[in-house]
């Protein structure tokens, strides 16, 4: 047993706990980094974290022990270890992990490595955002000293430090590799339950294994945005409108009522918004957040490429053009999949995601949304008379649903996705109920507020929700209502909207409407000509002016330039008539539907004359775009 357990964990393990000093130092820049995120974890989400601890410690252990074991007999090779091996990770895993945390609200990790190497974005574009060169050079100058501090520390080992490696050490390295590159055994991408370097080595690993097996091709994806320049832009309006845009998550249109009673009832909003006004139907351009985001924000359709895509003004930058000071004030969890790096360059004075307005303890689910709406009117009483603009982007309807017992009016629910879906629904309900509860707390507050008067507050989700209506769950699967028909309200103060534009708002409201119309409606409401911007689709209608003749031809696909799904839709609807079907495919494998005539969308209406004609138009649009395999 003594000879077993000398080979499993070395003649003197104890000598040998030195070599966990970068586990050690990982784990307390990344409770100096983000303490409270970590300490708002739920129990697997720690058991997650923990176990990339393990992951550290092999990772460090064995390389380290190695080169304490042959510091003094092969000094040449020991050296090239810590100059190719420890500086670089030093470097980037450590300090260009806290700058990058510092800049962007999360760390480097495997999608942003990919992303990263396909050059999707502009380099200049990252390192413009990563700060000055004084930056870089405390990065370079802290993965120096960490490097000579760890060669201390493995000197000061060397001498107890003789015959075979322990065997633990050994399989535990294999094992993290493995987890790294084989088995996706940490999480880098989601909630990053992963400390700083193991982050860094994951993204690095994947990169090599991505190479290796020649899977290097350029992906679609979120960056950083290098955006074009605005021309002198002039505020039309003789007062300035005050503009909050309230983008929640995952709510379909019948969740939450966008019109005023008596047709429809919100115990909560029509206390504090009975005279709120419909958006129209208003319909989404893609169902799932960052392709979403990406519409609204820069009112360019889903078939806008990479390159523009990353380059169009965002509405803060529109804003902040004519004098708004700007807010992005978000619950959802901005370290995934690179989200905070598309509003880094946007325009925007005060920038909070959910890992700064803490208690994020899903991933899915982000920081509690009374924290982004307390934040959100923080900062309208700060700015006292001066004009802004703020989105506030709300992350608890997603699933799994944060529910309140409280307020739980639609029973039985659960929390189960694989079970009962009339329960799953409910459950989505009243999460979207709890939700609306805040929303009113926010609009109450701000009807207080002197600057109410020029106030407007625009509701509406990024996307809708499917409970088995067509045999999937959740979002992002389909181009069905249920994915895409979402709640939009403009609730506003006395001087905002004129008789006119109130007559045109009505004069949509049982018309179809788009995400491109809201972008449309909010330049409007800022007093910017869109025809002044450099990027503008001439389709988008804004919703407080008269109305033209005929139906938009819109556009709508689950894969877009900012986000690739594992099913590549495209699609477009004109008036009630849409169609959708692969990338790439053929016209019979399109379907088309008469959504007035069936309104289930069961019955395709593919030999409807219409049919044949809107299929070739969406696949012009959006050209050659091979589906994902």
């Amino acid at each position: 047993m003594a000879r077993l357990r000398r080979a499993f964990l070395g003649d003197a393990p104890r000598r040998l706990l030195p070599l966990l000093a970068p586990t050690v130092l990982a784990l307390g820049l990344d409770f100096a980094l983000r303490g409270a995120l970590l300490a708002g974890f739920r129990p697997a989400g720690k058991a997650i974290y923990f176990s990339s601890l393990l992951v550290s410690a092999a990772l460090w252990f064995f390389p380290l022990w190695v080169a304490a074991r042959f510091w003094q007999t092969q000094r040449a090779a020991v050296a090239m270890f810590f100059g190719l091996f420890v500086l670089p990770i030093a470097t980037l895993g450590y300090g260009g992990q806290a700058l990058y945390f510092h800049v962007f609200h999360g760390y480097v990790g495997r999608d942003t490595v990919r992303l990263g190497i396909t050059l999707r974005g502009t380099v200049g574009g990252w390192l413009v955002s990563w700060g000055s060169p004084g930056r870089f050079f405390l990065v370079v100058a802290f993965g120096i000293l960490a490097t000579l501090g760890l060669a201390l520390l493995v000197r000061r080992v060397a001498p107890g430090v003789k015959g075979r490696p322990p065997i633990l050490a050994v399989v535990t390295f294999v094992a993290a590799l493995a987890c790294l590159s084989v088995f996706e055994g940490v999480d880098s991408r989601f909630l990053q339950a992963a400390t700083p370097d193991v982050c860094f080595a994951h993204g690095a690993t994947h990169a090599v294994v991505s190479a290796l097996a020649g899977d290097v091709r350029a992906r679609q994806g979120m960056a950083v945005r290098t955006p074009v320049s605005l021309p002198p832009l002039s505020r039309a309006r003789a007062r300035p409108v005050n503009v909050i845009v309230v983008l929640t998550e995952s709510v379909r249109a019948d969740a939450m009522c966008s019109a005023a009673p008596p047709l429809c009832v919100s115990p909560f909003l029509d206390e504090v918004a009975a005279d709120r006004i419909p958006l129209g139907r208003l319909t989404t351009q893609a169902p799932n957040t960052f392709s979403a985001c990406m519409i609204l924000w820069t009112g360019l359709a889903p078939n806008a490429d990479f390159k523009t895509a990353h380059s169009a003004p965002v509405l803060w930058e529109i804003a902040r053009a004519v004098g708004y000071r700007t807010a992005y004030v978000t619950s959802q969890n901005a370290s995934y999949e690179n989200f905070s790096a598309y509003v880094q360059n946007a325009g925007i004075d005060r920038l909070a995601t959910g890992g700064d307005l803490g208690g994020m303890e899903q991933e899915q689910l982000g920081a509690p949304d009374e924290r982004a709406f307390d934040e959100g009117l923080r900062f309208a009483r700060e700015a006292g008379s001066a004009p802004y603009f703020a989105v506030i982007h709300l992350s608890n309807t997603h699933a799994p649903y944060r529910t309140d017992p409280a307020v739980r009016p639609f029973t039985p629910d659960s929390d189960d996705p694989l079970g009962d879906a009339t329960l799953f629904h409910n459950r989505s309900g009243n999460s979207v109920r709890l939700q609306e509860r805040t929303l009113a707390g926010m609009i109450r507050e701000l009807r207080r507020l002197p600057s109410w008067d020029d106030t407007a507050v625009v509701v509406l989700s990024d996307h809708g929700e499917q409970f088995r209506e067509h045999g999937a769950i959740y979002h992002n699967h389909s181009l069905y209502e249920e994915e895409l028909r979402v709640p939009g309200w403009l609730v506003a103060g006395s001087r905002v909207l004129g008789d006119e534009e109130r007559a045109s708002l009505a004069a949509f409201a049982r018309s179809r409407t788009y995400a491109q119309d809201v972008h449309a409606t909010i330049v409007d409401l800022l007093g910017v000509d869109r025809r002044a911007l450099p990027m503008d689709d001439p389709a988008a209608r804004s919703l407080v002016r008269p109305r033209a003749a005929g139906e938009p031809f819109a556009l709508m696909a689950t894969t877009t330039a900012v986000w690739e799904p594992d099913t590549a839709i495209i699609g477009a609807m004109e008036g009630e008539h849409k169609v959708f079907g692969p990338p790439g495919g053929g016209v019979h494998a399109f379907t088309c539907i008469d959504v007035l005539r069936h309104p289930s969308e069961v019955t395709p209406s593919s030999s409807d004359a219409w049919c044949a004609p809107m299929i070739e138009r969406a696949r012009a649009a959006f050209g050659d775009l091979p589906p994902k395999p």
